[in-house]
């Protein structure tokens, strides 16, 4: 299972990390772009480009003739054609909106320290306590015809006793900071409160085309875009219908952003501070040791000694 990359609810009782919308737009807008540039070329450039064969043709015959030769089969060409990337687009947008829906996020619970994780289609959570978690990050190295990659994979393991199975959670990450950084984030929220966590994930909709455009607008106006940019950003927007893409946004953050089940929401619910769940004393030692490290200047890779470059390499 992917582990995804927001934090969708940050408040004093729990974490929920998973999936946010800030990519739907960006997809919507690709996806209804393919097709219209399709029927563009089609109905309008092709047309145009082969009545400009009238310069060197023999018969005589003028631009119109050809321009309307052509715009009758470039309307049965953009049928086809726009027809098939439309579909491809379609496909895209909603089955990566369904596939979100079926992953639930993970929520950490700081007061209960524990941690609750729903697998994949089922509605029964997993509860396992927080100082039990097994995180890591691994790195692959393979060599390719252009040289030595390495890719990084932030991970967790959750452990489900009753069906003896343990879940593992995964995430591609650009370097090993930054699935350090959210393991540093998780921690910190976990040990230290909601004011030590970056805040929660914005999700994206209409009111992001309307800041979107106020800002160009402000560029403009400050002389940071040109006319020629504004008139750029008017025509691809038309061309990928204004405001729908930001809708469609709107209903996957509606549709796959889905409330946990009411098995949890007893679990979810805050406890009077007397009730809070305290950290063992081999975890307070150990947080001790390693805030100290950073204090005197060490990193997280340093204090526990750490070299991803000596990692085994792997032919890819």
């Amino acid at each position: 299972m992917d582990l995804g990359g927001s934090f969708l609810e940050v408040n004093d009782t729990y974490l929920d990390v998973g999936s946010s919308n800030l990519t739907k737009p960006f997809q919507a807008r690709v996806a209804v772009s393919l097709p219209m540039v399709v029927i563009i070329v089609c109905l309008l450039v092709l047309p145009t480009l082969m009545g400009f064969a009238t310069f060197i043709n023999p018969f005589g015959r003028d631009f119109w003739w050809y321009f309307s030769d052509f715009f009758e089969f470039g309307l049965w060409l953009s049928v086809w054609c726009g027809g098939a990337a439309a579909l491809i687009g379609l496909y895209a947008v909603i089955s990566t909106t369904l596939t979100k829906a079926r992953t639930r996020p993970i929520r950490f619970n700081r007061q209960r320290r524990e941690v609750c994780y729903f697998p994949d289609g089922s509605d029964e959570p997993v509860i396992q306590p927080w100082e039990e978690m097994v995180a890591w990050l691994s790195v692959s190295t393979g060599v390719t015809g252009v040289g030595i990659m390495s890719n990084y994979t932030f991970g967790m393991a959750i452990d489900n006793p009753k069906a003896d199975t343990v879940h593992f959670l995964t995430q591609e990450v650009m370097t090993p900071i930054h699935g350090l950084g959210k393991w540093e984030a998780i921690r910190a929220y976990m040990e230290k409160g909601p004011q030590f966590c970056p805040g929660k994930a914005p999700y994206e909709g209409c009111h992001t085309f309307d800041k979107e455009r106020a800002d160009m607008l402000e560029e403009y106006q400050h002389n940071e875009r040109s006319t020629l940019g504004v008139g750029w950003w008017y025509l691809s927007h038309v061309i990928t219908w204004w405001r729908f893409p930001y809708w469609v946004a709107e209903w996957d953050h509606g549709y796959s952003m889905k409330a946990l089940p009411d098995s949890i929401a007893d679990w979810s619910k805050p406890l009077p501070p007397e009730l809070w769940a305290k950290p063992s004393a081999a975890l307070k030692e150990q947080s001790a040791k390693i805030e100290k490290a950073f204090a005197q200047g060490q990193d997280f890779m340093t204090y526990f000694k750490a070299n991803f470059s000596e990692a085994q390499k792997e032919p890819s």
